[in-house]
């Protein structure tokens, strides 16, 4: 399968919130991450995954919502060579009131590149998406946003006008989640992200986010990559065909039975499989 440039490993790592802690005492500006960052809640722990190289922790902010409960919002951002090439953003509710969340409107939208809405009812949403982006400054920017910017244009680092990103949106009766994934279209030196190849990239990472949800990510024992568009396949012969393809269905399957793709995805893919045969 064709995977994006922007190499992905899934190690876990990084930092820990103590229970009921502010914020800012766990996560720190400025700040490099890798692989995870782990977030323990009275409810449970989350851990919101992150691909492959250093993310700095450039935005920060926590507010008060509705009925005492807490909102951070995050971002982190990727920089090599004076060039923007990600962005990571999360938002996530924590400490939640009885009377439980309301449906994501986000979830409903049709205007957009690609969408999967597996579940968006009172008790629970589960959504994942793939869009372009401005990156210019609105009114609805939110104060971690700005900080975020800020510190990218004071260091001169080249901010491209548009990115691609695929968002997801988890809830259960403990806490609210939204994580989306900025790339930069047209990195340096590297293949133009097309919609085809995130949206590959997307159903792909999403296993990672929902066990993360969870508290339940695991270290992976391979490394995800995205390869060039164009890259000629190298010779194989029929028994290494046949047994890539049979590995393939294996873990297509396994997906399946987790309830981590629908019949439709399951046998759309089945079948592209076995045309590879």
């Amino acid at each position: 399968m064709r995977r994006l440039c922007l190499c992905l490993s899934f190690l876990l790592a990084a930092v820990v919130v103590a229970p009921n802690a502010n914020a800012q005492g766990g996560l720190n500006l400025n700040q490099t991450y890798r692989d995870v960052i782990r977030l323990d809640f009275p409810a449970g722990q989350t851990q919101i995954p992150l691909p492959e190289g250093e993310w700095e922790l450039l935005g920060l902010q926590e507010d008060q919502g509705d009925m005492t409960t807490r909102i951070w919002r995050v971002f982190l951002g990727r920089m090599e060579n004076g060039v923007l090439l990600g962005k990571i953003y999360f938002n996530i509710n924590h400490d939640l009131p009885q009377v439980g969340w309301a449906a994501a409107s986000f979830c409903d939208r049709d205007k957009i590149y690609y969408i999967v809405v597996n579940s968006n009812k009172d008790s629970a949403v589960d959504c994942w998406a793939v869009n372009r982006v401005f990156t210019r400054v609105t009114k609805r920017w939110p104060e971690s946003a700005r900080q975020m910017r800020n510190t990218i244009l004071s260091r001169d680092i080249e901010i491209p006008p548009k990115m691609v990103r695929a968002i997801f949106y988890r809830r259960n009766t403990d806490n609210l989640l939204t994580i989306a994934y900025y790339f930069h279209r047209y990195p340096p030196s590297v293949p133009s992200i097309t919609r085809s190849r995130l949206k590959s990239w997307a159903r792909e990472w999403k296993p990672k986010v929902d066990a993360g949800f969870l508290g339940e990510l695991e270290v992976a024992k391979r490394k995800e990559t995205f390869a060039p568009p164009e890259q000629t396949p190298k010779a194989v012969t029929l028994g290494e065909k046949k047994g890539d393809i049979e590995a393939r269905l294996t873990r297509l399957k396994k997906l399946f039975d987790e309830s981590l793709i629908t019949d439709s995805e399951y046998t759309d893919k089945r079948q592209e499989i076995l045309k590879g045969f």
